[in-house]
C-alpha cells in the first residue's frame, strides 16, 4: 500500500454486531426509535461488514453506542473525587475503640484473681500492658497535641 492510498475500512465481527444490536435495543426501549426504524437498523447492523456501516446507524442517537475497532472507549466509570482541602476522612472504628476501655477496666480484677489462683506476681504486668494497648501509642488517634507543640517550637527558632 502506498502512502497516497486511503486505508481500507476496518472489518468488524460478531461481537461488534451484537453490541450494536444491544445498543439499538436500548434506544428502542427508551422510545428513541420506532419499531419499523428499529427493524431496519438491526437488519443493517446484522449485515454490516465494516465499522463505518455500524457507526452510520448511531449518528443521530445519543449514548449508548457500541465500541468499534479503532475508536477510543468511552469513559464509563466516574473519576475518583479528591476530598476538599482541610477535610479529614472519617475515623474507622476498630476493635479496641469500643472494647478497649472495658477491657482496661476489668484487667486489674483479672490480674488480682490470677495472682491469688496461681501465686505468680507477673500477672500484675497485664495492667500496664493493657493500658499501653488501649490508650498508648497515639498513632492515628488524632491527638496531634504533642506534634503541634513540636511544630510551634520549631517555628519559634
Amino acid at each position: 500500500m502506498t502512502s497516497g492510498e486511503e486505508s481500507s475500512p476496518l472489518r468488524i465481527g460478531t461481537a461488534e454486531r451484537t453490541a450494536a444490536m444491544k445498543a439499538l435495543d436500548e434506544h428502542l426501549s427508551e422510545g428513541r426509535l420506532g419499531v419499523e426504524e428499529y427493524g431496519e437498523r438491526t437488519a443493517k447492523a446484522a449485515n454490516a461488514v465494516v465499522a463505518s456501516e455500524i457507526a452510520e446507524l448511531f449518528t443521530d442517537l445519543p449514548e449508548p453506542h457500541p465500541q468499534l475497532p479503532g475508536t477510543v472507549a468511552p469513559l464509563t466509570a466516574p473519576l475518583p473525587v479528591a476530598p476538599a482541602a482541610g477535610e479529614v476522612a472519617p475515623k474507622k472504628d476498630g476493635f479496641l475503640d469500643g472494647w478497649g476501655p472495658r477491657l482496661a477496666t476489668i484487667t486489674p480484677i483479672v490480674a488480682v484473681l490470677l495472682f491469688f489462683i496461681t501465686k505468680q506476681w507477673f500477672f500484675f504486668l497485664l495492667i500496664p500492658l493493657m493500658g499501653a494497648l488501649v490508650y498508648g501509642g497515639g498513632v492515628g488517634r488524632g491527638d496531634g497535641g504533642r506534634e503541634q507543640r513540636r511544630r510551634d517550637r520549631r517555628d519559634r527558632r
